[in-house]
């Protein structure tokens, strides 16, 4: 694998999309900004199914953002010169994506192949040079060397933790992380510890059974953890920043989830 010789990758901005909401600038959009109130509105179905199409929206800012390339009239003025977005300019912004592109339904959401469709519409009509494919039955490895190429070309990952497979309405899944630096001390065991950086990392629990969502992978991280090697996933989700475990991830495909449901977008 080509990408494996380092030890991290990242995206090149380390804010993702910044989006100011108050006196907190968030780590990308939330669909939980959006209005619960009213069942048979946009906003509702966005609020309970629209965490693809917060991802995709998030994606297009990222792009507009990174180079003129990928501007847009519907990301053009959205990011700001002092490179944050608004939450009202956001809002409006992620209902246009929502109605133009990704179309979200309830109970369904807006299924992987329809995120490729999505983004290949937008591509087409502005004249991208990048077309967008929903992976199926990715392998471990096939699936990790997607996600390097892509951090390593600066294009954010949209990542599907599946639902449960057959039982849909099953409550396991998968445990985001916060990350903590630790400050470099002669006492490093049981403390992750970065192959190529001598700071060293602790990843806390804050959030179990995740399932039937999408993030997006804002990085790749490879540490030690009592001197086994561990994958982890930088992710944005609701508007924060958590890591994954990507062994747990793929575990949760093995044994509850699926290839079909829990995979990546691929852009190229």
């Amino acid at each position: 694998m080509i990408y494996q010789v380092n030890s991290e990758i990242q995206l090149n901005k380390s804010s993702y999309v910044p989006v100011t909401k108050g006196s907190t600038v968030y780590y990308g959009g939330s669909q939980m900004w959006f209005s619960n109130k009213h069942k048979l509105s946009k906003d509702y179905i966005i609020h309970h199914y629209g965490c693809g199409t917060i991802a995709m929206a998030d994606l297009f800012l990222y792009m507009a953002n990174k180079s003129y390339v990928y501007t847009t009239p519907i990301t053009e003025g959205i990011i700001k010169d002092a490179d944050y977005a608004y939450y009202t300019d956001y809002m409006s912004y992620v209902r246009k994506i929502n109605t133009y592109y990704t179309k979200t339904r309830p109970f369904i959401a807006v299924l992987g192949p329809r995120l490729a469709f999505a983004f290949n519409s937008y591509a087409k009509k502005y004249q991208f040079n990048l077309r967008a494919r929903w992976e199926l039955t990715l392998s471990y490895y096939d699936m990790l060397e997607n996600i390097e190429e892509m951090l390593y070309y600066d294009i954010p990952i949209i990542l599907s933790i599946g639902p449960n497979t057959p039982k849909l309405w099953g409550k396991k899944g998968i445990t985001f992380y916060h990350g903590d630096v630790i400050k470099d001390t002669d006492d490093k065991k049981d403390k992750y510890d970065s192959l190529i950086n001598p700071v060293l990392y602790k990843l806390n629990p804050v959030r179990n059974n995740i399932n039937s969502h999408y993030v997006t992978v804002t990085g790749i991280y490879r540490m030690k953890y009592k001197s086994k090697k561990t994958t982890v996933l930088g992710i944005s989700s609701w508007g924060k920043q958590y890591y994954i475990n990507y062994n747990e991830y793929r575990d949760y495909i093995d044994t509850t989830g699926g290839t079909f449901t829990s995979s990546m977008l691929y852009i190229r």
